[in-house]
């Protein structure tokens, strides 16, 4: 009996291991929070962390685990399985294919504090703002694709955090 139990531990914490918990990005500056998306009548959740050069989205599971993490930096744009530890230049999450935003991620990265005041992306609209910390910044905002598919994004909880030594 005492084995069974044992080994019933010994599978949960190996099972949560090959998941993460979200960890926001260390830079002088960083945007963080939690968001909600909404595509093709499916809904994503998750933990965002924003800086000048980089923007990571953790899409979260029932529990709350990091199951995938969608990376921008610079240009280039990509999704990680942190089950596996594959990384992919397509981004598809649970069969939907939403590697149509990526120039729309990347446009989100570089002008995230300024998209509430001049935002030169048609494609991007954005819905509601916040004034956090002496700015304002995008609370909801709608990716409009070519192909006419729609992505909503909903912001909460949004911060801003200031780290030491950061580069």
């Amino acid at each position: 009996m005492k084995s069974r139990v044992l080994f019933a531990i010994f599978l949960i914490i190996i099972s949560l291991s090959s998941c993460t918990t979200f960890k926001s990005i260390k830079s002088p500056e960083s945007i963080n929070g939690t968001f909600k998306a909404f595509y093709n009548q499916k809904q994503f959740e998750g933990f965002f962390s924003i800086s000048k050069n980089n923007l990571r989205l953790d899409i979260v599971n029932t529990f709350g685990l990091s199951i995938y993490g969608i990376y921008a930096q610079n240009e280039k744009v990509f999704l990680k399985d942190y089950q596996t530890g594959k990384i992919y230049k397509n981004i598809k999450i649970n069969g939907q294919d939403l590697s149509t935003y990526k120039q729309f991620i990347a446009y989100t990265m570089k002008n995230f504090t300024s998209m509430c005041n001049k935002n030169t992306n048609r494609s991007i609209k954005i819905l509601t703002c916040k004034k956090i910390d002496k700015k304002i910044l995008p609370s909801s905002m709608l990716f409009e694709a070519k192909n006419r598919q729609r992505m909503r994004i909903n912001l909460y909880n949004i911060s801003i955090k200031s780290y030491r030594g950061a580069q």
